[in-house]
Formats: structure tokens, C-alpha cells, sequence
């Protein structure tokens, strides 16, 4: 019984080494684009796309952002003692914002 569970054990393992052995062969013979740029050719795009976003996303991403830099810079400030009202004032003028626009 001990040598079944062993052998079926040991053909599972096989089998799996030698799956993942193929599939990194197979990655590795794949022409890669990344090489190029290091040989100094440039990368090109056959079809160049554009992405477009919506005003109203990119409104609330800048107001996110500028959020985060915001409690960011208290965070420091904090642990040095200092405080800024009108820095704590525009944190909570820009969360009320986000808050509405939900």
C-alpha cells in the first residue's frame, strides 16, 4: 500500500516537473519585442490607440490625488507637532466633495 501511495506520488511529480519544463521552454522560444530595446531598436506600435477618459472621472482622480498628497503632507506634520489650519481645511473641503459626487 506504502509503495503504491509512493509510486503514484512520484508520477504526479514527474509529470508535473515536466509540464512546467515545456511550458518554460515554450516562453522562452517566443520572439520577444523587449529584446530590441536593449540592442538600441525602438519599440513600435503597429496601430496607436487612444484612451479616452471621461471628464468627470478625471476630475475626481485629480481631486483623490491632491487628497492624498494633502494628508500626506499632515501626516508629517503631525509627527512633528505642527499644525496647518488652512491645510486641514482643504482636506476637508476636498473629502466633502468626493463624498457629494458618489
Amino acid at each position: 500500500m506504502a509503495n503504491l501511495r509512493f509510486a503514484s506520488f512520484t508520477l504526479a511529480l514527474a509529470s508535473t516537473l515536466f509540464s512546467v519544463q515545456a511550458t518554460a521552454q515554450e516562453l522562452r522560444d517566443q520572439p520577444s519585442d523587449l529584446a530590441s530595446t536593449f540592442v538600441g531598436r525602438p519599440v513600435t506600435c503597429s496601430e496607436p490607440q487612444k484612451l479616452v477618459i471621461s471628464h468627470h472621472f478625471a476630475e475626481r482622480a485629480k481631486l483623490k490625488a491632491r487628497l492624498s498628497n494633502l494628508l500626506r503632507e499632515s501626516l508629517y506634520d503631525d509627527a512633528k507637532g505642527i499644525q496647518n489650519i488652512a491645510r486641514e481645511k482643504e482636506i476637508r473641503e476636498l473629502a466633502s466633495k468626493l463624498k457629494k459626487e458618489r
